[in-house]
């Protein structure tokens, strides 16, 4: 993960782990000139969690995607820090979103009665807190047939489309001629994996799409349908072991009744 400054403050910060320090002071992993930056104004460490923002002056002004901190926040790739004016971007390295063959376009076509399996929720921007459903094909513009109208002067008439195919999620270009900023990444068509944030100017949304992997993680296990097949072959064995089972104890109860006729006849 890297940090970049929008307004070219100082060169991107690469941030592998550990805790970094953000302020005007000298003494600062991160030394940022700005007049209205406190000297020790923030503090950005990586835990279990993920990437988790400390405001350490709370009379500094600190906004993550437009939005006031005051005390902590928990933070993602994509997602856009205001420290006073200074304006950081949390980007993934690059070589983390490669390039991709997508499938061939195909319509969105009704939405199915089940409840979504994947959505984009909303964390800056009109669409904040809302819950936008991804079914089959989403397409995200300015344009009034989009599924997804977007009020953003740097997003385009029909600008891209997220698709769902199975179990795979992808970000296909429509017409957004720079592209699509994907965990901080500008990128044309991409694969999009849980919890990965998706930029389209000011408008921000985080995919939720539970039982599908993480960037970095692999995918679900599939189910075989074979083994299914397979259960009532078992289910016979064990009826069969069960069939040897009755036919010892019949033969023990033959047994014990022909050693009473033999007792009998002797006597």
């Amino acid at each position: 993960m890297r940090l970049s400054f929008a307004s070219g403050e100082r060169a991107d910060f690469s941030v592998d782990g550990g805790v970094v320090n953000l302020g005007s002071a000298g003494g600062n992993g991160i030394v940022l000139p700005g007049k209205d930056v406190a000297p020790w104004h923030a503090r950005l460490s990586l835990d279990q969690r993920g990437i988790v923002l400390e405001v350490m002056d709370p009379a500094a002004r600190t906004h993550v995607n437009g939005r006031p901190v005051r005390e902590k926040a928990l933070l993602r790739c994509g997602d856009t820090v205001c420290l006073g004016s200074t304006v950081i971007v949390l980007r993934a390295e690059p070589e983390a979103i490669g390039p991709v063959a997508l499938p061939p376009e195909r319509p969105g076509g009704p939405a199915p009665v089940a409840p979504a399996r994947v959505v984009l929720r909303g964390v800056s921007g009109c669409h904040f807190g809302k819950a936008i459903a991804v079914n089959r094909r989403l397409v995200v513009g300015t344009a009034d047939g989009c599924d997804l109208v977007l009020d953003e002067a740097r997003v385009s008439a029909r600008h891209a489309a997220i698709e769902l195919d199975g179990d795979r999620l992808w970000l296909r270009n429509l017409d957004a001629g720079d592209g699509t900023l994907l965990n901080g990444v500008c990128v044309r068509d991409a694969a999009i994996h849980a919890g990965d944030q998706l930029a389209f100017a000011h408008s921000h949304f985080v995919v939720e799409a539970p039982g599908f992997a993480a960037r970095g993680e692999s995918p679900p296990i599939a189910v075989d349908a074979s083994a299914d097949e397979d259960a009532p072959a078992a289910d016979e064995h064990a009826g069969s072991g069960h069939g040897g089972t009755w036919w010892l104890i019949g033969a023990a109860a033959l047994i014990a009744l022909v050693l009473v006729l033999l007792i009998h006849r002797g006597l």
